[in-house]
């Protein structure tokens, strides 16, 4: 999950164990700033419906490429796979969105947004429904200066998951720090407070920017 952004560019702690640094303000110049505008905001994402027939899972893809591994072999721990190897997998099973996905994080997690941006939108033009694809694609807008756009992916990805706590943190996130919007981030947040499928820790983060959307004008 990604931390929450802080208006100072500190990364607050990050809400599940998958990602510690994903959603961290990244200080970048005016050349990268751009160059990002151009690859994620300009490129267009399709909107063609999933090929039937659905997708395996990206450790089945990545079992079955993997040196010297049978068809019984136990599936890989992805955090011994590089980033090269999953490169390798993606492109001979392209429709295998799991690892697609995996890969794209990554990249998001390591700032080198170009490179998420270009998995995100494969996916999307794969699955345009995909949950993990919208509301994360959304979360790369609002890291690119784009929170009005950030917003409208995020929603599409509640609006087919109304539950995804991801989907959910992001949206809180975007309306405190790129939408100005603390009341309308506090509604989210409140809604993650009386969850009682979250973990300890997630929840201290969900409190946390609780008293944050409070001090800036939020009800409650």
């Amino acid at each position: 999950m990604l931390a929450a952004p802080t208006p100072d560019g500190e990364g607050a702690t990050s809400v599940t164990d998958r990602s510690s640094g994903r959603g961290r303000w990244a200080a970048y110049g005016l050349a990268v700033a751009v160059a990002l505008f151009a690859a994620v905001v300009l490129l267009p994402v399709y909107l063609g419906e999933r090929p039937t027939g659905g997708t395996v899972t990206g450790n089945e893809a990545l079992g079955s490429v993997a040196p010297g591994t049978g068809q019984d072999a136990a599936p890989r721990d992805l955090s011994t796979v590089t980033n090269e190897e999953m490169e390798d997998v993606v492109a001979q099973n392209p429709d295998v969105l799991d690892m697609r996905l995996a890969l794209a994080h990554r990249y998001l997690d390591d700032g080198d947004y170009l490179a998420a941006a270009r998995h995100y939108l494969v996916a999307l033009d794969r699955e345009p429904r995909n949950v993990e694809a919208q509301s994360h694609y959304g979360w790369l807008l609002m890291q690119a200066g784009e929170p009005d756009q950030a917003i409208e992916y995020v929603d599409r990805a509640l609006a087919q998951d109304p539950r995804a706590v991801e989907a959910l943190w992001f949206k809180a996130n975007i309306a405190l720090y790129g939408l100005s919007d603390p009341a309308g981030a506090l509604t989210v947040l409140e809604q993650l407070q009386q969850r009682t499928d979250i973990e300890p820790g997630t929840r201290s983060q969900v409190e946390t920017l609780i008293a944050e959307a409070r001090a800036q004008g939020g009800n409650g």
